[in-house]
């Protein structure tokens, strides 16, 4: 980590801030930039750096946005202000009543657009849930506790097994200190610490002497001076990318813009052309007015936005009960077009606890020295400690004798060892990396090699092994811990191995085998070790890829990168940054990326991805926050079950809006059609708020309870870039209008010769109408043959529609809409009509295989 260091009050003025590459230096040479001492800064020195460098918190002063200023946002997109201009018409021309129900759709569209954004909000605060809430602190007075907010750099802290590491640190001294750091590089295994420089070009997985804000003290005890507090921590830069991630707009966004301004062009050419036509055919140019004010009425969308929102919050409740819970509604329609899984391994693929899976040697013996390699005096806190522990009791081994020195696990030597005095007899236990353990031990050349083929199998297969050793010591207590470990770690007895998995998540091969099937590459992304990371994705079936190191990547151009980028891709030892920079790339070239993941290392990839799927039981808070769906059940299948859905949403919402678009084109085309003919407007503002219950309730309701197409999941998704409104949807919208009005406007017309009264012809127009529109919506069902049982929506809509247009049509309650009159013997011919036309719509589906490609 490279940090700036702002000058203190004490210094003279800088003329350039100094870059100092903290674990490339001396502990000395840091504490001299810092301008601090291992005794840490007085009380003085602290307040004085606070005012400078800021309070320790990651995202405290970014307020959420205001409910008002979210509400007011809902107003400013195209469509709403497209029916504000139509509602503020309606009221100047007199339809009062029509401008207050389009206003109160505008306002039930923006509140339910800013109560979802509201409740989605999980603003970068959630990062300070991950750090300290209190740190002990080092000054020349003593050790103190203080709140870890007030941090500066520069403080030095007194650090034990249990702690959180409250700012990202030099380590100045260890015993035994050991971090996880999981949440931030992807290392299952704990990370020794010692205060060691390392080379200045050390990876951040690989930096032995750094801490990290929000990682987690799990053995042993330090002392390390603050290097960088707040933002300037690798989690405060990781709470930037979040920040400055753009999230990209959906193509349900992208289609919603398109369609506001193809329905501007269309409201207005339709209104002026009505007022043209019905003037020029003898109409009275007040009712023109009107009856071009009603078209623009019925022309515009003013219910898609609920039809979109009802569709995606029913799709999201199903996903809920499924495990995946979408925090932005949005999501539910992108991840039906995803192309690529980003995933992390450790604890998505993972599940990032590690196992006991072997011991090579003697059981009891292997147990027996690791359990005197565990401090006695406490509760084992790594994972491997422990399984090994209760491996041992489960065995019945215990701890003998008395313990007599200790050598705390070194970064360096990669070992650890206590001596123990049993009878007249001091024995050391040593384990550690077995290319440690092995160094030091005496071996024939016979067992070295068995014991190294052992070692190169278990690590092919991305297991994690530790080595133990023993050594007879003289009987002399004092003279042991005097003694130094180089000269005891020597001439050592081999004892054994013991191998520990992190295992994959149940259901990981069959997951990731279903998305290539539906032709979702998969790329692999983690901080791991490079062996360990293409042994995980052997076992989860990927195919072989390109490995690449994250380290080579800086050296690597755009181009180079994304050429190395496919199907069975895997990236190791990658830090954040990479991850951000991979899912840019892969969006460049225009693939739709999920990214999976569960630490806070994943979080800046979530955000900048066109879906993020965060683990939601084990997972990083930030990394919650970043996602737009949280798995409940941290199942990996689950991603599968999400795009399963999400596909079958994007197609009942494209069948929806096909069939709804359609609709109102065939209202336009039937009201225009009728004035050329000198007649009256077919459909008064209220018949049209009539149909439009239907239309939207009805159509949002049977859509979204359909089941997915049977090979939904066996076929590639839609290409990148494809337009929402592409030529297939354009077809349905086109064959759902002819239908309509082939279906209404000969019935007006017969009806409206055969008789004087325009509300009887208005009856019978709104009475096929109502019959035949959920017909034709059926044959745009990718399984018009389902049984109703399993979608009893969409025959109790068709019954539905086809009760209320009798209702209206044929007795009194049709007086309360303007309605009525209408002979029974008329209904012969247009069950007819509906019945003929929705069949031919239904062939002319088949024929331009709508069901398929829809």
């Amino acid at each position: 980590m490279t940090e700036t260091r702002a000058a203190s009050p004490a210094d003279t003025p800088v003329e350039a801030p100094v870059e100092v590459a903290w674990h490339a230096e001396a502990a000395a040479v840091v504490l001299a930039h810092l301008g601090s001492t291992r005794l840490g800064l007085d009380a003085p020195e602290r307040a004085s750096r606070l005012v400078e460098h800021g309070p320790n918190t990651i995202g405290e002063h970014a307020a959420p946005e205001p409910w008002w200023r979210e509400l007011a946002g809902s107003f400013t997109e195209p469509l709403p202000l497209l029916l504000i201009a139509v509602a503020v018409l309606s009221a100047v021309f007199g339809e009062v009543p029509d401008a207050i129900a389009i206003a109160a759709v505008i306002v039930v569209v923006a509140v339910v657009e800013t109560v979802t954004e509201l409740r989605a909000a999980r603003a970068i605060n959630a990062l300070r849930t991950l750090t300290a809430a209190t740190a002990r602190v080092i000054t020349p007075r003593g050790i103190m506790e203080v709140p870890a907010a007030g941090l500066v750099p520069g403080d030095v802290l007194a650090l034990d097994a249990g702690d959180v590491v409250p700012a990202d640190a030099r380590v100045l001294s260890a015993r035994g200190l050991r971090a996880d750091e999981s949440t931030l590089t992807g290392e299952s295994a704990p990370v020794g610490k010692a205060e060691a420089a390392t080379a200045a070009d050390t990876e951040l997985a690989e930096r032995s002497n750094l801490l990290y804000a929000g990682t987690a003290v799990v053995a042993g005890e330090g002392r390390a001076v603050v290097v960088a507090t707040g933002a300037a921590s690798e989690l405060g830069r990781l709470g930037r990318l979040v920040t400055d991630s753009a999230e990209p707009p959906t193509g349900l966004q992208v289609a919603l813009g398109q369609l506001a301004r193809a329905v501007l062009v269309l409201a207005v050419a339709s209104s002026v052309a009505v007022v043209v036509l019905g003037i020029a055919t003898g109409q009275p140019w007040r009712e023109m007015l009107l009856a071009g004010l009603t078209v623009a009425f019925a022309t515009v969308p003013e219910e898609l936005p609920i039809l979109v929102v009802v569709l995606l919050a029913v799709g999201g409740r199903q996903l809920a009960r499924q495990g995946a819970l979408l925090r932005r509604l949005r999501a539910g329609e992108t991840l039906g077009a995803v192309t690529t899984v980003v995933t992390d391994k450790t604890g998505t693929l993972t599940e990032n606890q590690l196992r006991l899976v072997e011991i090579v040697g003697s059981r009891d013996t292997v147990l027996g020295v690791a359990l005197h390699c565990q401090d006695p005096d406490g509760p084992a806190r790594e994972p491997m400690e422990i399984e090994l522990a209760a491996a041992a009791r489960r065995g019945g081994v215990v701890r003998r004798g008395e313990q007599v020195a200790v050598f705390p696990f070194d970064p360096a030597r990669k070992l650890v060892s206590r001596a123990w005095r049993s009878g007249d007899k001091v024995r050391l236990a040593v384990s550690g990396a077995p290319e440690a353990v092995l160094a030091r031990c005496r071996l024939d050349e016979h067992t070295r090699g068995e014991v190294d083929d052992q070692i190169t199998v278990a690590a092919r297969r991305g297991l994690r092994i530790i080595a133990f050793a023993t050594r007879e010591l003289p009987a002399d207590p004092p003279a042991v811990a005097a003694a130094s470990r180089e000269d005891l770690e020597t001439d050592l007895i081999y004892q054994g191995l013991v191998v520990f998995v992190d295992p994959l998540r149940p259901g990981v091969p069959e997951a990731v085998a279903t998305l290539t099937a539906a032709g979702v590459a998969t790329i692999m992304i983690t901080g791991d070790h490079p062996v360990t990371a293409a042994a995980v994705a052997a076992q989860t079936g990927l195919p072989t890829g390109a490995l690449l190191h994250g380290g080579d990547l800086s050296d690597r151009t755009d181009a180079e990168l994304d050429a190395e980028l496919g199907h069975g891709t895997v990236i190791a030892r990658a830090t954040p940054a990479t991850k951000h920079r991979v899912v840019a790339l892969l969006q460049r070239r225009g693939e739709v990326v999920a990214v999976t993941g569960d630490g806070v290392n994943d979080a800046p990839a979530l955000a900048a991805a066109d879906v993020g799927i965060a683990m939601g039981r084990r997972g990083a808070d930030l990394a919650r926050a970043a996602a737009d769906v949280v798995l409940t059940d941290d199942a990996y299948p689950t991603v599968v079950t999400a795009i399963a859905k999400g596909r079958n949403i994007s197609a009942q919402l494209r069948r929806a809006v096909a069939f709804y678009l359609g609709a109102k084109l065939a209202l336009v085309a039937v009201v225009l059609a009728a004035l050329a003919t000198g007649r009256p407007v077919p459909f008064e503002p209220v018949h049209i708020v009539l149909l439009e219950i239907f239309m939207d309730l009805g159509a949002s309701v049977a859509f979204v309870a359909e089941p997915a197409a049977p090979a939904a999941m066996r076929r590639p998704p839609r290409p990148p870039g494809t337009r929402f409104l592409d030529h297939t949807t354009l077809r349905a919208i086109v064959l759902v209008a002819a239908a309509l009005t082939a279906i209404t406007l000969p019935t007006y017309l017969i009806t409206a010769a055969d008789t004087t009264d325009v509300d009887v012809a208005r009856a019978a127009t709104v009475l096929a109408w109502l019959a035949g529109h959920a017909l034709i919506a059926w044959t745009l069902r990718a399984q018009p043959a389902l049984a109703w049982t399993a979608n009893p929506a969409f025959p109790i809509w068709a019954a539905t529609a086809t009760v209320a247009g009798v209702l209206v049509a044929c007795t009194p309650i049709g007086a309360l809409v303007e309605l009525g009159g209408l002979p029974v013997a008329a209904l012969g011919p247009i069950a007819l009509l509906v019945l003929a036309t929705s069949a031919a719509t239904a062939v002319l589906t088949r024929v331009l295989r709508l069901r398929t490609q829809l």
